[in-house]
C-alpha cells in the first residue's frame, strides 16, 4: 500500500511545520511562520479554515490535517508518527503514542488492524520502526503491557483508545476520596510501581502517581486524534491537558473553528487519485416503495454492468444497497427487523440482507469484498458512527416517510470509496446513487450538501437529476405537471409506471402498509428482484444515461481545471487577498509553459513515487533522489567522522510560560539526568559500554526521514563501523555528548548518500536511463504572503514575493533589460518549481525572455560558496545542457570568482544580448 501524491504532501506539510516548529520562540509565531512561507499571512485576515493559532492545550502544538472521507486519514497517520518521531526536537526520548478514536466499536476496528501484521497500516508502522511495535489497548495497558520502561525505551508503544469509554466519567469521579469510585485511569496501579520514584512532579491534582493516567503524562506521548470532529470539545481539551502531549496530530474531514489546520486535501485530488466516486447521483421519487424499488433494480443493473466489466479483465465488484432507517429510537430493534422481513417478503433472498447497527450487528466476521458473500442489501442508520464502510456500497436509499426530515448525514460518506482506488471501465462503477422520497426536497438537497462538506467536499461534487434534465416522454409529460421541476432546487416529480395514493398512510406500527408500499408497487418490486421486464427498466435507463451525461460533465470540470494550472488546495481557505494571479498580458505564453523535469524509466508503471508534477507516461516516471539510491552500501563506505563537540550536554528542552497562554522552549540543566546515565553506564564492561552506545544511536539515526532509504541493519553495521576504534575514555566523551555525536553521524551519512546519488545521476543520464520531459506548468494563481515586492516592473503574477539585499538588486536589474518579458519569484517548496535530481533545488527566479528562452537563477552571497552550492550548480547546469537552447541556469555571485558560476555584472552582459 503506497502513498497517493496527495498524502504524500500532507507529510511533507506536517515536517515543514516541525521545522519550523524547532526553530520557533512560541507555538504562536511557528504556526504564522509556518503559513507565512506558503503564502499566507495570517495578519492580513481570517477565514473559517485559517486564523492565529489557538492555544488550547497549553505547551502542547495540536495542528490538524483536513482529509475528505475516504481519503485514508488512518493511513496518513500511520505515516506521519514517522515524521513526528523523527523530526520534532525535544528531550523525550520514548515513542509512546495514545491514539484515540471517536467510538467503542472504531476503537475495536483499529486496534485490529493496527495489531495484525499483515494490515498495510502495521505493515507500514514496522518498516518505520523497525518491527520494533507494541500496540495496546486500555485493558493491557492497566496491565502494564506495553508501558514499562524499558519497552518505553527500546520500542514504538501504540495505546489504542476512545475517548468515550477512557474519560467519560472523569469530571465527575476524578477527584473523589474514594480511591475505587474512580475510574480505572485514575486509580493506584501496582503495575507501574517502577515509575513511583521517577514521578516526583505529578500532573493531575488527586490522582496517584502510579495512575495509568499518571504514567502517561509521564512519558508524554504523540496523540493521535483520528476523526477528531466526533469528540465532545469539553472533554476533548481536558483529555488532552491531563495528557501532557508532546505534539498532538488531529485528523478530520471538517476541522473545528478552533483548529489548527496545517494540510488541507482537495477532493478534487482525491478523485484524480481514483479514491471516490464522483459525483454524488441525487434523485427524489414518489414514495418509500418508489425508493426501494429504484435501488433495487438500479443495484440489479450495475450489478450486469459489473459482471461484463470483469468479463473484460477488470476486477470483481457487487454492488450494494444501504437503506437508511429511522429507528424510533435507539433501542428499537422492530424497526430493522420489518424493513428485513419486508425485503424478504419482496422475493430478496435472506441471505442477501443483513440488519449493521450498533446494537445489532450481523456483519460481524462477513468480508464485504470477498466473491463468495452474497450480501447485496444493508439496513443501516448511522453507519460512520457504527464504525464500517465498503467500497462495494453504491446506493444509498432513505426509508424515511415524505413528511420526515432526510438525514443522511452520516451514511453517505460510507458510499464515497471507489473499489480498488483505480478507475473503472464503466463509468457507472465509478459513480454513487442517493434515492430520497421528501416533499421538501430543496431541503433534503441542503442536507446533502451539508453532508458532503462535512466529508470534506462540497456542492460541486453532487448532481441533482430532475425532470428538467431527463429524457422522454415521462420527463415531459411531468414537466407538464410541475414547472418548478425547471429549478436547480426544486422537487422534481420523476414519472414512474407505478399506481401511488397521493394520500397514502405512513403508519410504522401498521405491518400491512409499514413502508407504504401499495400492492401494485410490491408486485412491481417482485418483478424487478425476479428480473422481469417493467417500466422501472425504461426509467432506470434513463437515469443512468442522465447519470453517465453528469458524470462526463464534471470529469470535464475536472481535466479543465487541472490543465488550466487552477488547482492549488489552499485556493478554498484563503481569501482573495491571499492569492496572487497571473498578470493578463502574460497569461498566454505563461500557459503555454511547461518547465522540464528529470524523469526515469523504469520496468513498468509504478506510482510509488508519484506527486503533483507525476504522471507515468510511457514507462517514464517523474525522477525522485530515493530512485538512485539502488546498490548503495552504507557498511562499505567511509565512517571516518570528526567529532566537535560545542559544551557539555548536561541541559535538556522543556517549556515556561511567555505570555498569556503561550509557552517558551527553554534549555534547562539537567546534570540529574546526565548522572543517572552514567552511573548505570559505570558498570557495564567496555565491550557492554559499546554495544549500549551503538544501539542507542542506531535508534536515532535511523528516525530521520531523509535516511528512510536504508536498512537497520545497515545503519547498525556502519554506526558499529564508526565507533569500533574509540577507546573507552572516547566512548564516555560521546556519551557526553549524545546527541552532537548523534547529528554528526546523521550530517557524514547524508553526505555520503549525496555523493552516491550524485554519481548514479550521472551514470543513469549517460545511460539514457534519465531524461527530461516537459512536467511543471503554473498555477493561474498562488498564495501570497502580505509582504508584496514593491518597484520591480514585469512580475508574471500581480503581486511577488519580497526579497531583500542581494536578491533584490539581482532581479532589479534584471528586470529592467529590454530583452525581458516576465520574471517570477519562484516560491520553495509549497507549489514552486525544483530541478529534481540528486537533491531538489528551487532556483530563486524563473525569467522568461523575449527571444522565448526560459531563464533560472539562483543567487548566492560571496559567503555561500560550499558544497550545497556546488551541487546545485552541477545539477542545475546539467538541466541547461539537456532542455536545449531554450533553456539557461545561472548561479549568480555577488563578486567572488566561482567556476561554472557568473557575477552579477557578467549576468546581466549575457541576458541583455539572449
Amino acid at each position: 500500500m503506497e502513498l497517493k501524491s496527495y498524502q504524500q504532501r500532507t507529510l511533507r506539510d506536517l515536517e515543514d511545520y516541525i521545522d519550523v516548529l524547532n526553530n520557533s520562540s512560541n507555538l504562536s509565531s511557528a504556526y504564522f511562520s509556518y503559513w507565512m512561507n506558503k503564502g499566507l499571512d495570517l495578519t492580513a485576515g481570517t477565514t473559517g479554515a485559517l486564523q492565529p493559532y489557538m492555544n488550547t492545550v497549553s505547551g502542547s502544538p495540536r495542528v490538524t490535517m483536513k482529509v475528505p472521507t475516504a481519503g485514508g486519514k488512518t493511513f496518513i497517520a500511520c505515516n506521519a508518527l514517522g515524521t513526528i518521531m523523527g523530526k520534532l526536537k525535544t528531550d523525550v526520548e520514548n515513542k509512546v503514542v495514545a491514539w484515540f478514536v471517536p467510538s467503542d466499536i472504531i476503537l475495536k476496528q483499529t486496534l485490529e488492524k493496527l495489531q495484525d501484521t499483515s494490515h498495510p497500516y502495521r505493515q507500514r508502522i514496522d518498516a518505520l520502526f523497525s518491527h520494533r511495535v507494541n500496540v495496546i489497548d486500555k485493558t493491557a495497558a492497566l496491565a502494564g503491557q506495553g508501558l514499562r520502561p524499558n519497552e518505553v525505551r527500546d520500542n514504538l508503544t501504540i495505546l489504542v483508545l476512545s475517548a468515550a469509554s477512557f474519560i467519560e466519567n472523569i469530571r465527575v469521579k476524578k477527584n473523589t476520596s474514594d480511591e475505587m469510585s474512580k475510574p480505572l485511569a485514575y486509580r493506584e496501579n501496582g503495575n507501574f510501581i517502577e515509575y513511583a520514584d521517577k514521578i516526583t512532579d505529578t500532573r493531575i491534582e488527586g490522582v496517584a502517581p502510579t495512575a495509568l493516567i499518571q504514567v502517561l503524562a509521564y512519558l508524554r506521548p504523540v496523540v493521535i486524534v483520528d476523526e477528531s470532529h466526533n469528540f465532545r470539545a469539553d472533554l476533548r481539551v481536558e483529555m488532552l491537558r491531563n495528557l501532557s502531549p508532546r505534539f498532538i496530530l488531529e485528523l478530520t474531514a471538517t476541522p473545528r473553528d478552533n483548529s489548527n489546520v496545517i494540510s488541507f486535501v482537495d477532493a478534487m485530488e482525491l478523485k484524480v487519485e481514483n479514491m471516490v466516486k464522483l459525483p454524488v447521483i441525487v434523485e427524489n421519487r414518489h414514495s418509500t416503495g418508489d425508493v426501494i424499488a429504484s435501488a433495487i433494480r438500479l443495484r440489479s443493473n450495475l450489478e450486469e454492468h459489473a459482471i461484463k466489466m470483469e468479463q473484460n479483465g477488470d476486477r470483481y465488484i457487487r454492488p450494494i444497497v444501504l437503506f437508511q432507517s429511522q429507528p424510533r429510537n435507539d433501542d428499537d430493534s422492530v424497526t430493522f427487523e420489518k424493513i428485513k422481513a419486508k425485503l424478504i417478503e419482496l422475493n430478496i433472498p435472506e441471505e442477501q440482507v443483513k440488519i449493521k447497527t450498533a446494537n445489532k450487528d450481523e456483519l460481524h466476521g462477513v468480508d464485504l469484498m470477498s466473491r463468495s458473500c452474497p450480501v447485496r442489501y444493508i439496513i443501516t442508520v448511522n453507519a460512520l458512527k457504527e464504525g464500517w464502510d465498503c467500497p462495494f456500497a453504491y446506493i444509498l436509499a432513505s426509508l424515511a416517510n415524505r413528511t420526515s426530515p432526510v438525514d443522511v448525514e452520516q451514511v453517505l460518506g460510507r458510499i464515497l470509496r471507489l473499489p480498488y482506488t483505480e478507475s473503472h471501465e464503466d463509468k457507472l462503477l465509478n459513480l454513487s446513487y442517493v434515492f430520497t422520497n421528501s416533499n421538501e426536497f430543496q431541503d433534503t438537497v441542503t442536507r446533502i450538501i451539508q453532508s458532503l462538506e462535512r466529508c470534506g467536499y462540497s456542492r460541486k461534487d453532487y448532481r441533482e437529476i430532475t425532470a428538467s434534465n431527463m429524457t422522454g416522454n415521462d420527463a415531459t409529460d411531468n414537466q407538464e405537471h410541475n414547472q418548478e421541476s425547471l429549478d436547480l432546487f426544486s422537487q422534481p416529480e420523476v414519472a414512474y409506471n407505478i399506481e401511488t395514493a397521493d394520500n397514502q398512510s405512513y403508519n410504522n406500527d401498521t405491518n400491512d402498509d409499514f413502508l407504504g408500499i401499495t400492492t401494485n408497487e410490491a408486485e412491481a418490486i417482485k418483478q424487478s428482484v425476479n428480473g422481469g421486464s417493467s417500466g422501472v427498466d425504461e426509467d432506470i435507463q434513463r437515469l443512468e444515461q442522465e447519470s453517465l451525461r453528469q458524470s462526463d460533465e464534471f470529469d470535464r470540470e475536472t481535466e479543465k481545471s487541472l490543465e488550466e494550472s487552477s488547482h492549488d488546495p489552499l485556493s478554498s481557505i484563503g481569501g482573495e487577498n491571499m492569492y496572487s494571479v497571473i498578470n493578463s498580458e502574460y497569461s498566454d505564453v505563461a500557459h503555454k509553459m511547461i518547465l522540464p523535469m528529470f524523469v526515469k524509466h523504469v520496468e513498468k508503471t509504478s506510482s510509488l513515487f508519484a506527486n503533483e508534477f507525476n504522471e507515468v507516461n510511457d514507462n517514464w516516471t517523474l525522477l525522485d533522489k530515493c530512485m538512485l539510491d539502488e546498490g548503495f552500501q552504507l557498511e562499505l563506505q567511509d565512517a571516518t567522522i570528526n567529532f566537535n563537540f560545542s559544551n557539555s550536554e548536561d541541559t535538556s528542552i522543556d517549556i515556561k510560560k511567555s505570555g498569556k497562554d503561550d509557552y517558551v522552549p527553554v534549555r534547562k540543566k539537567n546534570s540529574e539526568l546526565l548522572s543517572s546515565i552514567r552511573r548505570t553506564f559505570v558498570d557495564m564492561s567496555a565491550s557492554t559500554q559499546k554495544e549500549q552506545l551503538a544501539q542507542r544511536l542506531v535508534k536515532e539515526v535511523e528516525s530521520k526521514r531523509e535516511l528512510d532509504s536504508i536498512s537497520h541493519g545497515a545503519l547498525k553495521n556502519y554506526v558499529e563501523k564508526v565507533i569500533k576504534p574509540f577507546d573507552e575514555d572516547q566512548i564516555v566523551c560521546l556519551w557526553d555528548h549524545f546527541y552532537q555525536a548523534k547529528d554528526n553521524i546523521v550530517d557524514k551519512i547524508k553526505n555520503l548518500l549525496t555523493n552516491y546519488r550524485e554519481k548514479a545521476f550521472k551514470n543513469q543520464i549517460a545511460k539514457d536511463n534519465i531524461e527530461l520531459q516537459p512536467r511543471y506548468t503554473f498555477l493561474d494563481k498562488i498564495s501570497f504572503a502580505k509582504q508584496e515586492l514593491i518597484g520591480i516592473d514585469k512580475g508574471l503574477y500581480d503581486r511577488e514575493e519580497k526579497v531583500n539585499g542581494f536578491e533584490e538588486r539581482v532581479i532589479q536589474t534584471v528586470a529592467d533589460l529590454d530583452s525581458v518579458l516576465f520574471w517570477h519569484r519562484n516560491p520553495e517548496r509549497a507549489k514552486g518549481f525544483y530541478i529534481n535530481g540528486f537533491i531538489n533545488h528551487y532556483p530563486d527566479f524563473i525569467v522568461k525572455m523575449r527571444s522565448g528562452k526560459t531563464v533560472l537563477i539562483e543567487t548566492k552571497g560571496d559567503f555561500l560558496d560550499n558544497d550545497e552550492s556546488r551541487r546545485k550548480r552541477v545539477l542545475g547546469q546539467e538541466w541547461e545542457r539537456l532542455g536545449g537552447r531554450n533553456y539557461r541556469y545561472f548561479m549568480v555571485f555577488e563578486d567572488k570568482k566561482v567556476d561554472g558560476a557568473w557575477t552579477l555584472n557578467e549576468l546581466l552582459d549575457v541576458l541583455k544580448n539572449l
